[in-house]
């Protein structure tokens, strides 16, 4: 598949705990948020190759992240603080997509990930952008259309 033709995936952090002794940025998946993404991961490896994925730095994304490339066959992770949730985050995580382009997996937070997409299609997304959910975005010059929708556990959905 040409590079061109790959999508960009936004992908929100698989189930944490609710609560980490050393703050929110600690929190750590679950084992039962991990062995459904790690089965997940699998899915969307199936899906699209992937040429790189980017995280957010806070440990649950960054755990999320290793699994997904796990399944893809890659052996670098790349941390960014445009994918660190915060007011404002989402224009960041867009303006990270444009830089990067098709190929990449950003891994991050909501509502920043599904306010992003909202703003690449210009409408919001045909459902809620559950924990573990990819969505895949097909750039068009500088707007985006959806490729398709996967949640753990969930049948793909496409527009």
């Amino acid at each position: 598949m040409a590079e061109r033709d790959l999508p960009i995936l936004l992908v929100r952090h698989a189930v944490a705990e609710d609560s980490h002794a050393l703050g929110d940025e600690a929190r750590a998946l679950t084992p039962q948020g991990r062995a459904a993404f790690r089965q997940h991961a699998k899915k969307l490896a199936r899906l699209t190759p992937l040429m790189g994925i980017i995280t957010s730095p806070l440990v649950r994304a960054v755990q999320t992240a290793e699994l997904l490339a796990d399944a893809l066959g890659l052996s670098h992770v790349e941390v960014h603080p445009a994918l660190v949730p915060r007011k404002g985050a989402a224009r960041d995580v867009l303006k990270l997509a444009r830089d990067v382009g098709p190929g990449w997996a950003l891994v991050g937070h909501n509502p920043s990930l599904e306010r992003a997409a909202a703003l690449a299609l210009g409408h919001a997304l045909p459902d809620k952008l559950r924990k573990g959910c990819a969505v895949a975005l097909k750039p068009e010059g500088r707007a985006f259309s959806l490729q398709w929708m996967a949640a753990p556990g969930r049948s793909l959905r496409r527009p």
